[in-house]
């Protein structure tokens, strides 16, 4: 009974660990960029201790222009199609970026990237974001 009790255990702890993967793990954020059409949706796991601020791109392919972006983003690049956003005093929890485009941008050359500096004065911390 109790090898059953054990293999149901490491079962339960390994699907726990798996459906916890986009999530803060060891104090880190975690990024990930979905698609829908003209549409990018960055979610972004801020950890706690959270950073004094958080700054979040996200990269287009040249000649996608970017109609409108949710929060109000800090800066548009129309150069080098990218947004930027400024976030100060982030609280532990999720944030939702989001950017409209056109023409709908290939997926396979879109990136996002979330930079902060680790609390406490640590070292700058660079995450790519995960594509869904």
């Amino acid at each position: 009974h109790y090898q059953t009790l054990y293999l149901l255990l490491a079962i339960l702890c390994i699907l726990l660990l798996g459906s916890t993967s986009e999530d803060c793990l060891a104090g880190q954020a975690a990024a990930t960029l979905h698609r829908d059409n003209q549409n990018l949706r960055l979610e972004v796991s801020v950890p706690s201790p959270p950073p004094s601020s958080i700054i979040v791109s996200i990269k287009l392919p040249k000649n996608t222009t970017i109609v409108s972006t949710s929060p109000k983003s800090a800066k548009i690049d129309p150069r080098t199609s990218s947004v930027k956003w400024l976030v100060k005093n982030p609280s532990p929890g999720t944030l939702r970026f989001s950017a409209s485009t056109t023409p709908p941008p290939d997926f396979s050359n879109v990136s996002a990237e979330v930079l902060y500096r680790a609390p406490e004065g640590g070292s700058l911390i660079k995450i790519d974001a995960q594509k869904r």
